[in-house]
């Protein structure tokens, strides 16, 4: 075994242990232990498919050769697992249920496929039909199975990234704050998946043609590189991986399948009652300021205001055509902009504004001032008078 390829097994080693280790902080979490376990799942079934990746060609599996293929399968659980996982974390009152065990037909399908053809079979008859593969590529059968779960991946990726954006609209009709609540950095994982995905698919097709991984290993090293990832995000953000997790945004994925004018079809709001509701809303936001406490929620809002949160957001959304998020913070930023530009407040620093006016976060306050303005707060400032 050359230089290269024995950085190659480093790189896909170090990817399993730390995947291993993730696994293991995350079996034994107390809380949201469902969405744990289809992480831990996830990450162990990535740490399974390098291993068998890098073992594959070497002495080890000269020695030891029925655990030739093993791991081979373990790619048709990677899709379902990461969107399983998606949909508890947007879902918070999902679980894990017979419902959802035609996820896992393809896995246990490839598996019982290759029973009796491969599995089955001795250690030497096993050696002869790799080096055949080798030799020869792969069978028909293989050809379906590798398409297959590529289409599969792809798939399960879109759909994902399809679950997450809908995830990111509702909880804007409820939440003021999102930004530990947006699953940002799981749309960032699925996309990296997605990437990986779609470099299957060309090596797939080079293949086909008769072209080789000018890597060798590009798949493996890709997921490795995605396992560090995942413990990168998970010790940046601890509330994906701690027991002091942030509390979930309650029923908004409900939300999520039906559009505005099916939401309020059965709402007893007139329109008077809706102009009426509107007015009061404005001087309770202009005199109270109630946006100016970050964990403000439509329901808190709705109290204040002595009414039920579905006609709030009614309101709110066919009045001002705004969600709730975005209603917010427009006042949040027009107060920033006075406390900017008034001479009196010279002293006080931006971040300070920030916190002042309801933003808990320098970032979230720089992207509302840009969508809702045009310019940055520091660009404000220093616009002459």
């Amino acid at each position: 075994m050359d230089s290269s390829s024995n950085l190659v097994m480093v790189i896909l080693l170090l990817g399993a242990t730390q995947g291993l280790f993730l696994t293991l902080l995350l079996l034994t979490k107390p809380v949201n232990k469902t969405a744990n376990r289809l992480l831990a799942f996830l990450i162990i079934s990535y740490s399974a498919f390098i291993v068998g990746q890098s073992l594959s060609g070497t002495q080890f599996v000269d020695r030891f050769p029925h655990i030739l293929g093993l791991m081979a399968g373990v790619v048709y659980l990677n899709g379902p697992l990461h969107y399983l996982y998606a949909l508890t974390l947007t879902n918070p009152g999902a679980s894990f249920s017979r419902r959802h065990l035609p996820h896992l037909v393809p896995f246990a399908l490839f598996y019982l496929y290759f029973l009796f053809p491969f599995y089955l079979k001795s250690g030497t008859e096993k050696i002869a039909f790799m080096q055949s593969i080798a030799q020869d590529g792969l069978t028909p059968t293989l050809i379906f199975f590798s398409w297959a779960v590529l289409i599969q991946g792809l798939i399960y990726m879109t759909v994902t990234l399809r679950l997450l954006q809908k995830h990111s609209q509702a909880i804007k009709d409820t939440f003021s704050t999102v930004e530990r609540i947006n699953l940002s950095w799981l749309r960032i994982i699925t996309i990296l998946t997605l990437v990986i995905w779609i470099l299957g698919v060309i090596i797939e097709f080079l293949q086909m043609i008769g072209l080789n991984d000018p890597v060798q290993a590009t798949v493996p090293i890709s997921i490795a590189i995605l396992i560090y990832v995942m413990g990168y995000l998970g010790f940046r953000q601890p509330e994906i991986f701690s027991s002091t997790a942030e509390p979930r945004p309650e029923a908004v994925a409900d939300t999520t399948e039906i559009g505005e004018a099916k939401k309020y079809e059965r709402s007893g709001l007139t329109k008077e009652k809706a102009e009426s509701l509107h007015r009061k809303l404005v001087h309770l936001m202009e005199t109270q300021k109630p946006y100016t406490d970050s964990s403000l929620k439509l329901n808190h809002l709705a109290q204040m205001a002595a009414t039920s949160p579905n006609y709030l957001s009614q309101v709110i959304n066919g009045e001002r055509q705004q969600n709730f998020y975005d209603f917010v913070n427009s006042y949040r930023i027009e107060e920033a902009k006075r406390m900017v530009l008034d001479p009196s407040q010279e002293p006080t620093t931006l971040l300070s504004i920030a916190y002042a006016v309801g933003f808990n976060s320098k970032s979230a306050f720089n992207t509302a001032f840009k969508k809702h303005t045009g310019m940055t707060p520091s660009q404000l400032k220093k616009r002459p008078s």
